[in-house]
């Protein structure tokens, strides 16, 4: 078959195509798209995104060849057959078996995570729940618009991508696309299906004007940006948060945006034998714009697993000095006690508190400190455990090669895990300014700041880190919490909100997780000083405890150094002090101020406003197929008469009055007059008539007389009408 042949046969199909049809199927395939561009998102995210493109053919294959050949309610239930073969799949990756209690336990907390709102990005293993969701919709759904069942199909496909509106991976304009794909698929599926003219779609045209309408109020809906997906950042509305906010109170995820301030209000007291960086939580997964922590919560019942290598113990004793809804712990915690609020762990055992701890309120938390000296991690090998490697070794699909390329060149001389975390933390200390004013990049955040910017805060210089190492394959991840804060006693330091800060945790064999600060400390120490400092001056309040304000400010806290253990003692290489600087940004419904009793009430997000488009054009494509628009509009207009003159309003209900007679199967004749028609009708509608006769062929009518009709309405709608009446009645009654 020549070229020509083939532009022929196109040709003739496409003509033979009615358009109508074509725009529903295109219908059905946008809603579709929209469902799997964010399932390619979370594969970007997580690993190689090549998988999806196999699969989403191979089920459109099906469903386009089995619509010849099977009924709708085979197809249904090899769907249904497809959603459990996906779902065992996805639990046959967890850890666990395949008992039945392995099986249901994540099973029911994966789906309580998904529908309370929590991103996809937090399941573990995300990227084998993407490539399961994705088969049986797209079959079901193309199966049935290749049947002409628009509606159904796009019905499939609308549910897949509802998921994830809920979970709050789909952007606002990856939901509107999807809405948008199921108007066309019911409008124009519709005309095909009855064979009518383009013409009767018309509907679809306010239903899109709406949207239209509405995603301009959505463009300014402050919120998050978009999906944790997104590597543009989020933009906090203008509005500057605090180093804490960003990050102690960021929630399940940080993502990284621009400028923040420091809090020099005090957050708790520490009592212990040594300093250490007060840990509050961890994140595994890197999106490329900021940090998802996976994984899921579980109640404290039992102390936790100790390091595998040599430790020291270390008991701390924190009080609250405000309400705070945080449980720092110095790494690595095995026990706490004495907790006044519930305490729930995470996969990567950091506490978290049920409820917010209230200013006087204490707890002890004991850790377990790593005492490997740089020897040890030197010589610790790389046989990481292979959850471990694989979890914190993650990096985008899309991720910038030059990013790998610079690290290999300058860990090129470093021969060991332990060398190259060190390599890399001096060279971003060595070589970048330390700033709480920077601009929020966009795209890869490690990337942008390691090639386009000279300055950032912490959340800049621990996300390069971490990114960096698993360039190397070297398992690391994102902390945040708080350095150890101002001396005051021997063993007593005082927090601050400005002691928030990010750091980096390395794995290392038969040892354990350990820390490195990349930020520079000096530059940082200056800046926490000085903003403690205005604040006294001003004479703000809460930013000192008794003592704290008699001890030497300038002297600060020493810190243990960032190597590879929280020993001070051990191979020292840095100082800190505890502070932080800007950089990441808000989680939705976040407070502006770092308010660290939590957030206050939220407005809603871009999903959930998208969410709410999802049902506006599922109620207007209902709505005109019922004709219930219809019937709306005709109760509003019984209950609202003209009111711009007595004889506008007379006529107004004359003829709302022969509207409530059709509803009984009266119709008025051609020259019937009213009198005539209304004779055995109910006194209210024979006075009505008599007012209109006047106003239209007596001497008119005045106040009295419009008041009076409207009373006459208003008593016909209440004995006739479902609805209340509504209609205004005068003050008193001229009959």
């Amino acid at each position: 078959m020549s070229v020509a042949d083939v532009r022929r046969w196109t040709e003739a199909t496409v003509d033979q195509l009615p358009v109508a049809r074509g725009v529903a199927l295109g219908g059905v395939a946008l809603t579709l798209g929209a469902f799997l561009s964010v399932l390619h998102g979370v594969l970007v995210v997580t690993g190689d995104p090549a998988a999806l493109y196999y699969v989403v053919a191979g089920a459109g294959l099906a469903g386009t060849v089995l619509a010849r050949v099977i009924r709708p309610r085979v197809a249904a239930a090899v769907g249904v057959v497809g959603v459990g073969a996906g779902m065992y799949f996805y639990v046959a990756s967890l850890p666990g078996g395949f008992g039945f209690l392995a099986l249901l336990t994540p099973m029911l907390e994966d789906a309580a995570s998904l529908l309370s709102g929590l991103s996809v990005l937090r399941i573990v293993n995300a990227d084998v729940w993407a490539l399961a969701a994705a088969p049986a919709p797209v079959f079901l759904a193309w199966y049935l618009a290749v049947r002409r069942r628009y509606a159904a199909g796009a019905g499939v496909a609308g549910v897949g991508l509802g998921l994830v509106v809920l979970t709050g991976d789909a952007t606002t304009a990856t939901t509107l696309a999807g809405v948008l794909g199921v108007v066309l698929a019911v409008a124009f599926g519709d005309c095909d299906r009855r064979g009518e003219r383009l013409r009767n779609a018309d509907g679809v045209v306010v239903v899109l004007a709406t949207m239209v309408v509405l995603t301009l109020f959505v463009g300014v809906v402050p919120g998050a940006a978009g999906s944790l997906v997104s590597t543009d950042g989020v933009d906090v509305g203008g509005e500057t948060s605090t180093v804490e906010s960003s990050l102690v109170y960021a929630g399940d995820s940080v993502p990284v945006a621009g400028a923040v301030e420091l809090s020099p209000e005090v957050r708790y007291t520490v009592e212990a034998e040594s300093a250490a960086y007060w840990r509050v939580g961890t994140y595994d997964r890197y999106t490329g714009g900021g940090w998802v922590r996976s994984g899921s919560l579980r109640s404290y019942q039992d102390d936790l697993r100790s390091p595998p290598g040599r430790s020291r113990t270390l008991t701390q004793t924190y009080t609250a000095e405000t309400s705070i809804a945080t449980l720092p712990a110095a790494n690595k915690p095995t026990a706490i006690r004495d907790v006044p609020v519930p305490v729930q762990v995470t996969d990567a055992g950091a506490f978290q508190p049920a409820s917010p701890l209230q200013a006087g309120e204490s707890y002890t938390a004991v850790s377990e400190r790593p005492a490997a000296g740089a020897d040890d991690l030197r010589s610790a090998g790389t046989d990481y455990p292979d959850g471990i490697e694989a979890r914190y070794t993650q990096l985008p699909a899309d991720s910038p090669d030059r990013v790998a390329e610079r690290t290999d060149r300058l860990t090129a001389n470093a021969d060991n895990p332990y060398d190259t975390a060190r390599v890399l933390e001096q060279y971003l200390q060595n070589n970048y300014e330390y700033s709480l004013d920077v601009e929020r990049p966009s795209g890869d955040v490690a990337d942008r700041f390691l090639f386009e910017m000279d300055a950032g805060y912490c959340t800049y210089f621990a996300t390069t880190m971490v990114t960096m190492l698993r360039t190397q394959d070297i398992p690391a991840r994102f902390v945040v919490g708080y350095t150890p804060g101002q001396q005051v006693n021997d063993d007593e330091w005082v927090v601050r909100g400005y002691d928030s800060h990010a750091w980096v945790e390395v794995y290392f064999a038969e040892t354990g997780w350990v820390r490195f600060d990349p930020t520079p400390s000096a530059p940082r120490e200056r800046t926490e000083r000085q903003r403690l400092a205005d604040a006294r001056e001003s004479g703000s309040g809460a930013i000192d405890t008794s003592g704290s304000n008699d001890s030497d400010l300038d002297r600060g806290t020493p810190e243990p150094r960032a190597t590879a253990t929280d020993d001070p003692t051990t191979d020292p290489s840095q100082n800190g002090s505890g502070s932080q600087r800007p950089g990441a940004g808000r989680s939705s419904g976040e407070t502006g101020g770092g308010d660290p009793s939590g957030p206050s009430v939220p407005l809603p997000s871009r999903e959930q406003a998208g969410l709410g488009l999802v049902v506006l054009a599922g109620l207007a494509a209902a709505g005109r197929r019922t004709g219930a628009d219809r019937r709306l509009y005709r109760e509003l207009w019984l209950r609202r008469l003209p009111d711009d003159s007595p004889e506008a309003t007379v006529v107004g209900a004359f003829h709302r009055a022969l509207h409530l007679e059709a509803r009984v199967g009266r119709e008025r004749e051609p020259g019937e007059t009213a009198r005539t028609f209304l004779a055995d009708s109910d006194r209210q509608a024979r006075r009505v008539g008599e007012l209109y006769e006047r106003a239209r062929y007596g001497h008119g009518v005045d106040e009295a007389d419009a008041a009076e009709a409207a009373t006459h309405l208003a008593d016909l709608l209440e004995e006739r009408s479902r609805l209340p009446a509504r209609v205004k009645r005068p003050d008193t009654d001229s009959r």
